[in-house]
């Protein structure tokens, strides 16, 4: 009987680990002159001031719209943090993907505690 109950301690916390590991988020608000919505999935690192995406799990992405402009954030097969903002990949983020990265990020560590 023991063994059994250990046998379910351990599939039960091997399950909620894995959930959050694979969380999947939608945050959308609209009003007159202001739309957003942010959903991301996936467990993502940023960097210490929370500026730039560090990794990003396997399948997990950021996608950040915010009235016309829209922020995608993802990794290739590598690994390497790829952004795009509008449709176009950009090699450096300019100020608008910068101001959007900082309010997703911002917005994912507030919805994460």
């Amino acid at each position: 009987m023991k063994k059994l109950s250990t046998l379910i301690i351990a599939f039960s916390a091997i399950f909620i680990l894995s959930c959050h590991r694979h969380r999947h988020v939608v945050i959308a608000t609209h009003s007159n002159n202001y739309d957003m919505r942010l959903e991301y999935e996936g467990s993502l690192a940023f960097n210490n001031d929370n500026t730039k995406v560090e990794g990003i799990s396997r399948d997990g992405y950021i996608d950040y719209k915010r009235n016309s402009d829209e922020l995608h954030v993802d990794a290739d097969a590598s690994g390497h943090i790829r952004y795009e903002l509008n449709g176009t990949q950009l090699s450096k983020l300019d100020n608008t993907a910068q101001s959007m990265l900082d309010t997703a990020i911002r917005m994912i560590i507030k919805s994460s505690h």
